[in-house]
């Protein structure tokens, strides 16, 4: 039972780091590294403490999210110019590979890309948005960790 309660908790604090990270950057249009790395290094911690199957799947998740949206971020620079994508959404991938660990990291950045991809789409048809106009990322990057925290606790 007490195990089940600190998994709850630790999922209730993930949840507040990423609404905090969800309305700064709606807010401020970054990812702040004061809150995003310690926020990692608590993940991993938690892992660690979880134990060693549960961190060795934090590492590989928060290298897995950080390699996959590097690779993003560099292509979209390379093809698209400079700030195609943040660096602050490589740095949430990885918060997010380190809280979801390497079995949920890749539905919370498909999801993540889904949501924004929709949305990009919505506002194009519905006139609110141009081919140029920028999304705060980590705004769906964030919900969509929000969405498999809840949904991998049910």
């Amino acid at each position: 039972m007490a195990n089940i309660q600190l998994t709850v908790l630790i999922s209730g604090i993930y949840i507040l780091v990423l609404i905090l990270i969800l309305l700064v950057d709606l807010k401020q249009r970054r990812i702040s590294n004061a809150i995003a790395l310690p926020a990692t290094l608590l993940a991993l911690t938690a892992g660690w403490i979880a134990g060693r199957e549960s961190f060795l799947l934090a590492v590989l998740g928060a290298i897995a999210g950080f390699l996959f949206f590097y690779l993003l971020y560099w292509a979209g620079n390379k093809f698209y110019g400079r700030g195609a994508l943040g660096f602050g959404d490589v740095k949430l991938a990885m918060l997010l590979g380190a809280m979801l660990g390497l079995q949920y990291v890749w539905p919370a950045l498909v999801i993540g890309l889904l949501l924004a991809g929709l949305t990009g789409i919505f506002l194009l048809a519905t006139g609110r948005a141009g081919l140029r106009t920028s999304l705060p990322y980590g705004v769906f990057l964030a919900g969509a960790g929000i969405i498999v925290l809840v949904w991998s606790s049910i």
